[in-house]
C-alpha cells in the first residue's frame, strides 16, 4: 500500500490539539485541544462532482465549535449506535454532546471533582460506558446517564480501558504498563500477559489499549484484535486476552497512539522517531499479522491522535500541532486484468462471511461471475487465464495456486510449499516469489490439449503437470546453463525431476527481494533486491542474464516499457524514478526521448503503466492526479484516483477499485472505468473539427499511428470522402476496409451508403434510426437481420406493420429462440422454437428441460425416416428410456439400432421381438437368424459373466428380461439343488426359491400360449400344430424351440472360446439335455412341487405350535409325495410327532417302520430310533386311540388314489363343492378361509 498527505485543517488561535475521532458511520470528526477547544468537522462529497473515491472534491460543511469545556480536552470518543459524542477535560468534565437540527448541543454533564479522566470507551452496542480516572477509580454507566457500577482499583493509577467485542470483559491498563481483566459486572477476573515487554527494563507506560470490535464481521475469524502499544515502541496483537501467541512488534518508535480501521485488517501506530538531529512524526502501518506495509511522515513537532475514516477506511486523520491532516491511503487490492478476454478479476469480503468473493467481470458484455475462496493471498492473470493464490484450509505451510479462465471455470491447480509477497504471470508461467526464493510454474494450458497428435501417454501425463523451477536468490545467479533460448512450448522443453523443496532450508538472504515485473515481449524477468539492484532472467528457464543497480533505496515496485529498454522504480517513500536498463542494443533508441533520465523524479508516485506500442510513453499516478509523460514531457493532470489496468493505441484505462470493491450487491458499470486518450489524440480531434482533413492529414504524416488512422478513416467516411479514407485503409493494409470502400462506391443512394457508414462504425441505433426517419423500415429490419438482432427486428415488424411472409416470421421466432439457447435458458427457447416450427430446436430444448412426453409428441409429428429420429432415438437410449428409443429408431427404419440399444440396456426380450418381427422371406429370414444368433451369443457371454462372479440372481433377471423363462427356470432350479447339498437354509428361503420358479414356469406358459396362436415364423414347424389346442401347440411349440435352441448352442459353442467357459460351468450340450430326464420333466408338468413342499411343511410346523393337532396331522401326510425334494428323514419325523399328538400310534407305528428303514443315516441315528421305538410302543399298543367318523373320512381322503384338492390355508381336503382357486399357482382354499387373507399363502398372488 502507499500513503500521503491530502488535506490539512489549521485550528484557530494555533491552539494545539490533544484528542481527535472521527464517527465511521456519520462522518464528523471531532477534535480537541488547549483551554477547551472542540470542535465538529464534517467534509462531504459535492453533489455535482465529476470524479469519484478520493479524487473527489471535499467541501467543509460543518465546523461547529462546542463550548463548555474550560481545560484541555483530552479524550473524545463517538456512540455510533445513539449518534453522541462523549468529551473529557483535563478537571475531569464529562459532556455528553448530541446532534439537534443539524447543530450539536449539550446532553448530559458530570464532574467528579476529584480527579482527571485518562480514558473512555463504548461498548459495542452503545448501551454502557466505562470511564476510568487516574486515582484508580473507575464507573461503568448507561447511555441514559444512570450509573450502574463503581470501584476504586487498589492496583495504582489507570492509563486506559477497554470493553472485549462481546461486552463481558474490561481490560484496565495501569500506569506501571500492567493490564488488569475484570469481568462487565466489575469482578477482578486475573493479568493480561504482556510478552513485547520481554527484556524492557524501566518504567513503560501504555499508551493505546485498542480491541477491534468485529463491526463488519472481520474480527470474528481468528486473527489478532487486540492491540497493545506501549510508549516505548512494543506492541503486541493478540486474538483476544487470553492469546498464548501474541504478534509482537518493535516499531522503533516512541508510540503516541494507535488504532484499527475500520475492518480490523489494518493497524495504524502513530509516534516520533527520535534521532540526533531531530525528531520526525511517523505513522507504521501494519497488518492483523504484523507485517509492515507502509511508513507515513508527517510534518510538525508533536503528533497526539489519529482516527480512521469510516467510508472504505481510505483516509486518516492526524492531529499534529495546532493542525488537522488528512492522510489519504491507497492499498494494495487483490485485482488482475486478463487483456485478451478483456475481464477484470476483483477481490471483495462479503458482510457476516469468511469468504473472499472473487468476481470476473467482462467489460466488453457486462456480465460478472462470482466465485469464493478462503484465505486468499493473491490474484494474478495473463492474457488468457487467471490465477488466485490462496491458503489452504489446513494448518500447513505453502499456498495452492488455482488457475481459471476468464470466465471463472477452474482448470488447474498445484501446491507451493511456501507464500509469497508477490505474483505475475505470462501467456504460460506462474511466477512466485517470497524475500529469499524465486518458483516459476510452466504451467499447461487447455488449448494444449486440442493439438493434433496429443495424446495421454506417460510423458504427456508429466507435460500436463508442467514443469517447475525453484531458486535461492544468491544462488541462482550463479548457476550455469546454456545461454540458446528455451521454447515456451512444454513439448518441446526437456523435462527436469520434480522441485526439491529442501532448497526452502537454505539461509534467508542477506539482500531481499522487494519485488518484480515482467517483460512480456522480450520475455525477461526482472526482480529488484531491497539494496536497489536489479537482476533480469530469461523467460521460460530463469537464465540469469545480467544485474545492475538503481540506488540505494529500497525498490517497492518497478515497471518496464514495451521494449525492455526502461525501467521505472518507485521506492518505499513514493519516488518514481526512471533508469535505462544497460547493456542493451535497443537503450540508444529509447534514450533520445529519455535525455536527462537522472534528474527525473516524481513524488508520491502510487502506480505507473508503460504504453505497450511506444516505449517512449508512460503514465503515473500521483495522489489524486495522472500524469502522461512522452520522454519526460508531461501532459496536463487529469483529476483521478483510478488504478491503471491497460495502457493501448495511445489510450490509458483504469477502474475505480475504491468504489468497485464496495458494490457488493450491484452490477458494475462503465461508470467505475476510466479511458483517457493521450494529448496526440485529443489535439488531432480538435484538427478534424476544425481545422478539416487536410491539416489533419498532414498531422498524421508528422505523427503516424494506427489510432489515428482509424480517427481519420472515420472522420472522411463521415463526410464520405472515400479516395482518403481508402489511403489510410492502404496504409494500414487493411484489405477488409478497402473491400468496403469499394462496396460503397457501388452504392448509389447517399442514404443508404450512410447508413452502411455508420453500420461499420457499429453505429447501428444512428443507422437504424436514419433509415426509418426516410421511410425505409424495410431496410432497417434488414440491418437487424445482419446483425442477429432478432428482438429488435420483432419490435420493427410490428411497430412499422411490414408484412412477413410465415418463413420470415419463423426465421424471427427462430433467431430469438437461438439467443435464448445460447443462454441456457432453455424454457424461453423453446417457446420461441416451437412458434418457429424448429422441431429440432425445439426438441433440444425439451431434453435440457427434461420433458420427454414432449419429445415423445414430437417424434409422432414427425415423418417417418425423418433424420432428426435417429438423433432421438439415441437421447433417449442414453437416458435409458428403452420404449421411446425403440420406437424413435424403427420409426427411421433403423432396426439394427434398435436391437443394439435393447442389448447393451439389457432388454432382451424386445430385441428378441425385434429380431422376429422380420417378414419370413428367404433373405429376410436369414437375417432374421443372424441377428437371433447375435442375440444368443450375446445373451449367453452376460450370463456367463454373471455366473462367473457368483451372481446368479442376476443371471436369472437377465434371462428373465430377454423372455427365457425355461432358462432361467432351469439356471434357479439349479441354484436351489447346490443349496440343498451345500447349507442348511431356512424353509422360508427355500419356499421363495421354488415360488420363483413356479412364477418364471407360468410366464413360459403364457409365452408358448400366445406364440401357438400366431403363424410359426420357422418353416420346419408343420401347419398341423395351428390346429391343435392352444395348451397342446404350445407344448409342442416348446419342445421344437428347445430342439433347435439347443443345435444353435452346438454350433455357437464350436465358434466361441467364450461359450467354452459357459459349457465349463455345467452347461454343455449333454447338461442342457437335462430337459429331456424325468427332473426337468416334471419340473415342467409340476413347476410348484417345490413350492407345495416346503409350504406344507412350514404350515405343518405352525399347526403344531398353534395347537391344532388333528390339522398337523393331515397336512403331514401330505408330505409323503415330496421324498424328492424334502429329506424323508424330516418327512416321517413330523408324521410320527403329529401322530403321536393325535394318538394314532397305527400311522405313529408306520413312520417309525419308515425311518427305521432310511439308509441314508448314520448309525448313531439309527439305534436312536430304534430306542426311541420300543420305548413309545413299550407303553401304547399301535392303534388309533381318538377314531372318530370325521376324522376316518378324511384321512381316507387323503389315502385314495383319486385327486383331491387341497386347501393352501389349512392344508386339509376341500369338500365344498365351492372354492377358491388362485389364477397364477392354480392352488385352491375354502373361500371362508382365503377370505381372512389378502395374499394367496403360495405364491402371494393378490386377493381379489
Amino acid at each position: 500500500m502507499f500513503s500521503y498527505l491530502s488535506k490539512k485543517i489549521a485550528i484557530p488561535n494555533n491552539a494545539k490539539l490533544k484528542s481527535a475521532s472521527w464517527s465511521k458511520e456519520h462522518g464528523y470528526v471531532a477534535c480537541g485541544g488547549e483551554d477547551g477547544l472542540l470542535k465538529v468537522l464534517k467534509l462531504e462529497v459535492q453533489n455535482d462532482s465529476k470524479h469519484k473515491g478520493l479524487a473527489a472534491q471535499t467541501n467543509l460543511v460543518m465546523n461547529q465549535t462546542l463550548e463548555g469545556h474550560s481545560d484541555d480536552v483530552q479524550v473524545i470518543i463517538w456512540n455510533e449506535k445513539f449518534r453522541k459524542i462523549t468529551s473529557s477535560d483535563q478537571n475531569g468534565l464529562i459532556i455528553v454532546w448530541m446532534l439537534y437540527k443539524g447543530a450539536w448541543y449539550e446532553e448530559m454533564i458530570n464532574n467528579r471533582n476529584k480527579s482527571s479522566v485518562k480514558d473512555m470507551k463504548w461498548d459495542s452496542d452503545g448501551q454502557r460506558i466505562c470511564i476510568v480516572y487516574e486515582d484508580g477509580a473507575a464507573i461503568v454507566g448507561s447511555v441514559d446517564g444512570n450509573r450502574i457500577w463503581g470501584k476504586e482499583l487498589k492496583y495504582g493509577s489507570l492509563t486506559s480501558v477497554e470493553w472485549s467485542p462481546d461486552g463481558n470483559t474490561l481490560l484496565f491498563g495501569l500506569l506501571t504498563g500492567e493490564i488488569c481483566v475484570f469481568d462487565s459486572c466489575g469482578n477482578y477476573l486475573n493479568k493480561m500477559s504482556t510478552y513485547c515487554l520481554n527484556n524492557i527494563h524501566g518504567a513503560v507506560r501504555i499508551v493505546s489499549l485498542d480491541w477491534y470490535k468485529g463491526e463488519n464481521n472481520y474480527g470474528t475469524r481468528m486473527l489478532p484484535s487486540l492491540a497493545v502499544c506501549y510508549d516505548v515502541g512494543r506492541c503486541q496483537l493478540m486474538i483476544n486476552h487470553e492469546d498464548p501467541d501474541p504478534v509482537l512488534l518493535n516499531t522503533g518508535i516512541q508510540i503516541t497512539c494507535s488504532c484499527w480501521n475500520e475492518d480490523g485488517s489494518m493497524l495504524a501506530v502513530a509516534g516520533t522517531q527520535m534521532s540526533a538531529d531531530r525528531n520526525i512524526n511517523v505513522v507504521q502501518f501494519y497488518n492483523p499479522f504484523g507485517n509492515h506495509l507502509n511508513t507515513l511522515l508527517l510534518p510538525g513537532k508533536c503528533l497526539t491522535a489519529c482516527t480512521w475514516e469510516g467510508n472504505g477506511s481510505l483516509r486518516l486523520a492526524l492531529a499534529v500541532d495546532s493542525f488537522l491532516y488528512f492522510a489519504n491511503l491507497r492499498p494494495y487490492y487483490k485485482w488482475a486484468y486478463s487483456s485478451t478476454e478483456n475481464t477484470i478479476i476483483y477481490n471483495y469480503s462479503r458482510p457476516h462471511t469468511f469468504e473472499h468473493s472473487i468476481t470476473f467481470w467482462n467489460l466488453k458484455t457486462n456480465k460478472t461471475k462470482i466465485i469464493t475462496v478462503h484465505h486468499l493471498i493473491d490474484i494474478c492473470a495473463s492474457e488468457d487465464y487467471v490465477c488466485l493464490i490462496c491458503k489452504p484450509s489446513d494448518v500447513s505451510q505453502g499456498v495452492i495456486l488455482t488457475m481459471y479462465t476468464a470466465i471463472g471455470v477452474a482448470i488447474e491447480s498445484k501446491r507451493v510449499q511456501f507464500e509469497p509477497i508477490q505474483s505475475m504471470m505470462t501467456s504460460n508461467q506462474i511466477i512466485l516469489i517470497n524475500k529469499s526464493f524465486i518458483y516459476a510454474w510452466q504451467y499447461f494450458t487447455p488449448k494444449q490439449t486440442l493439438d493434433l497428435g496429443f495424446k495421454f501417454t506417460s510423458s504427456t501425463i508429466r507435460q500436463r503437470d508442467g514443469i517447475e523451477r525453484l531458486y535461492h536468490i544468491d544462488t541462482i545467479s550463479l548457476r550455469t546453463g546454456s545461454s540458446s533460448f528455451v521454447d515456451d512450448d512444454i513439448s518441446s522443453s526437456v523435462f527436469q525431476t520434480e522441485v526439491d523443496w529442501n532448497i526452502m532450508n537454505q539461509p534467508v538472504s542477506s539482500d531481499p527481494i522487494s519485488t518484480l515485473t515482467i517483460s512480456h515481449s522480450t520475455r525477461r524477468l526482472l526482480i529488484a533486491r531491497e539494496s536497489g539492484l536489479i537482476q533480469i532472467y530469461r523467460l521460460p528457464d530463469l537464465y540469469f542474464e545480467m544485474k545492475f543497480s538503481v540506488g540505494d533505496n529500497c525498490p517497492y515496485r518497478i515497471y518496464v516499457n514495451c521494449n525492455a529498454t526502461c525501467l521505472g522504480v518507485i521506492d518505499e517513500s513514493g519516488i518514481f524514478r526512471l533508469h535505462l536498463i544497460p547493456d542493451n542494443s535497443n537503450s540508444l533508441l529509447s534514450s533520445v526521448k529519455f535525455q536527462n533520465i537522472d534528474n527525473f523524479i516524481r513524488k508520491d508516485v502510487w502506480d505507473v503503466k508503460f504504453e505497450e506500442d511506444n516505449p517512449n510513453i508512460f503514465a503515473i499516478m500521483e495522489k489524486t492526479r495522472m500524469y502522461i509523460f512522452d520522454g519526460l514531457q508531461a501532459e496536463p493532470a487529469i483529476h483521478t484516483s483510478t488504478y491503471l489496468y491497460e495502457f493501448k493505441n495511445l489510450e490509458v484505462q483504469g477502474v475505480l477499485l475504491d468504489e468497485l470493491v464496495k458494490t457488493v450487491n450491484i452490477q458494475p458499470n462503465e461508470e467505475f472505468l476510466l479511458k483517457t486518450p493521450i494529448k496526440k489524440v485529443r489535439d488531432f480531434k480538435q484538427i478534424l473539427e476544425k481545422d478539416g482533413l487536410e491539416k489533419a492529414s498532414e498531422f498524421i504524416n508528422d505523427n503516424p499511428h494506427t489510432k489515428l488512422r482509424h480517427l481519420f478513416i472515420e472522420a472522411c467516411l463521415e463526410k464520405q470522402n472515400l479516395e482518403m479514407a481508402e489511403l489510410q485503409f492502404v496504409h494500414l493494409q487493411e484489405y477488409s476496409g478497402i473491400q468496403f470502400i469499394k462496396r460503397l462506391r457501388n452504392i448509389q443512394s447517399k442514404l443508404i451508403r450512410k447508413a452502411e457508414i455508420l453500420v461499420y462504425f457499429k453505429k447501428h441505433d444512428e443507422a437504424e434510426t436514419l433509415l426509418l426517419n426516410n421511410d425505409r423500415s424495410d431496410l432497417a429490419v434488414e440491418l437487424r437481420k445482419r446483425l442477429g438482432d432478432w428482438f429488435r427486428v420483432a419490435q420493427l415488424t410490428k411497430d412499422t406493420g411490414i408484412l412477413m411472409k410465415d418463413l420470415e416470421q419463423a426465421e424471427i421466432w427462430n433467431g430469438i429462440g437461438d439467443y435464448y439457447r445460447s443462454q441456457m435458458l432453455w424454457d424461453k427457447a423453446s417457446d420461441y422454437y416451437k412458434q418457429g416450427n424448429d422441431l429440432l430446436k425445439f426438441a433440444e430444448c425439451l431434453y435440457q428441460l427434461e420433458d420427454y412426453k414432449g419429445i415423445e409428441r414430437i417424434i409422432e409429428e414427425l415423418p417417418d425416416c425423418h433424420d432428426a429420429l435417429y438423433d432421438f432415438g439415441l437421447r433417449f437410449a442414453n437416458l435409458g428410456m428403452i420404449k421411446q428409443a425403440v420406437h424413435a429408431f424403427i420409426k427411421c427404419n433403423r432396426r439394427k439400432e434398435a436391437i443394439d440399444v435393447c442389448l447393451r440396456l439389457n432388454e432382451w426380450r424386445v430385441a428378441y421381438e425385434l429380431a422376429k418381427s422380420i417378414d419370413s422371406q428367404d433373405a429376410d429370414h436369414h437375417h432374421h437368424q443372424e441377428q437371433e444368433k447375435r442375440i444368443d451369443n450375446l445373451l449367453k457371454q452376460s450370463v456367463v459373466c454373471f455366473i462367473e462372479q457368483g451372481r446368479i440372481i442376476e443371471a436369472v433377471e437377465l434371462y428373465k428380461h430377454a423372455g427365457r423363462f425355461l432358462d432361467a427356470a432351469e439356471l434357479l432350479y439349479k441354484e436351489v439343488q447346490k443349496i440343498k447339498q451345500s447349507s442348511n437354509r431356512s424353509p422360508l428361503y427355500m419356499k421363495k426359491m421354488y415360488v420363483l420358479i413356479g412364477l418364471l414356469m407360468e410366464q413360459y406358459y403364457e409365452q408358448n400360449k400366445l406364440q401357438a396362436n400366431v403363424k410359426p415364423r420357422n418353416p420346419a414347424c408343420g401347419e398341423g400344430v395351428l390346429m391343435a389346442s392352444s395348451t397342446l401347440a404350445g407344448l409342442l411349440l416348446t419342445e421344437q424351440d428347445h430342439t433347435i435352441h439347443n443345435n444353435n448352442n452346438g454350433i455357437i459353442n464350436k465358434e466361441s472360446e467364450i461359450l467354452q467357459n459357459y459349457n465349463s460351468i455345467q452347461y454343455s450340450n449333454s447338461n442342457m439335455n437335462l430337459i429331456k430326464t424325468n427332473v426337468m420333466n416334471r419340473l415342467i408338468d409340476q413347476p410348484w412341487r417345490g413350492a407345495e413342499a416346503y409350504h406344507y411343511i412350514m404350515l405343518t410346523i405352525k399347526q403344531l405350535y398353534n395347537g391344532l393337532f388333528n390339522y398337523a396331522f393331515r397336512t403331514v401326510q401330505l408330505l409323503k409325495d415330496y421324498g424328492d425334494i424334502l429329506n424323508p428323514l424330516i418327512i416321517y419325523s413330523l408324521i410320527a410327532l403329529c401322530a403321536i399328538y393325535t394318538r394314532n400310534y397305527v400311522a405313529c407305528s408306520k413312520a417309525f417302520i419308515k425311518l427305521e428303514n432310511l439308509t441314508d443315516i448314520s448309525p448313531t441315528e439309527q439305534k436312536e430310533i430304534k430306542e426311541l421305538t420300543l420305548d413309545l410302543f413299550f407303553r401304547h399298543q399301535p392303534i388309533n386311540e381318538q377314531d372318530t367318523l370325521e376324522s376316518s373320512e378324511m384321512d381316507s381322503m387323503l389315502e385314495s388314489e383319486t385327486k383331491i384338492p387341497i386347501c393352501v390355508v389349512t392344508g386339509q381336503p376341500i369338500t365344498d363343492y365351492q372354492f377358491w382357486m388362485c389364477p397364477t399357482c392354480k392352488h385352491c382354499a375354502y373361500e371362508n378361509e382365503i377370505t381372512k387373507l389378502h395374499n394367496c399363502p403360495l405364491c402371494h398372488f393378490p386377493v381379489q
